[in-house]
C-alpha cells in the first residue's frame, strides 16, 4: 500500500481544493491590510476638530458681540 499523504481540505470534482476557511482567512486579512476608508475617517476627525473650535470660539465671544451689538442697536435707533 501506498503513503498516505495529508490533504488540507477536500477537493472538489474539478480537483481544486475546497474554499473553506482558507479563503475566509484571506479575506480577513485583506480587510484588516485595506486602508482605503482611513482617509476618509480621518478627514471626518479634522472637520469635527474644526467644528468644534468654531463653536467654542462663538460661544466664548458671544457674550461680547451682544454688548457691541446693543450698542450699535441704541445709537442706530437714538438718531
Amino acid at each position: 500500500m501506498g503513503e498516505a499523504r495529508q490533504t488540507r481540505g477536500l477537493s472538489d470534482a474539478a480537483g481544486r481544493h475546497s474554499a473553506g476557511r482558507l479563503a475566509a482567512r484571506s479575506a480577513l486579512s485583506r480587510f484588516w491590510r485595506d486602508d482605503s476608508g482611513a482617509t476618509a475617517v480621518e478627514l471626518g476627525i479634522m472637520v469635527a476638530m474644526v467644528a468644534l473650535a468654531v463653536v467654542a470660539t462663538m460661544s466664548a465671544f458671544s457674550g461680547g458681540m451682544n454688548k457691541v451689538f446693543d450698542k450699535i442697536s441704541t445709537a442706530v435707533t437714538g438718531t
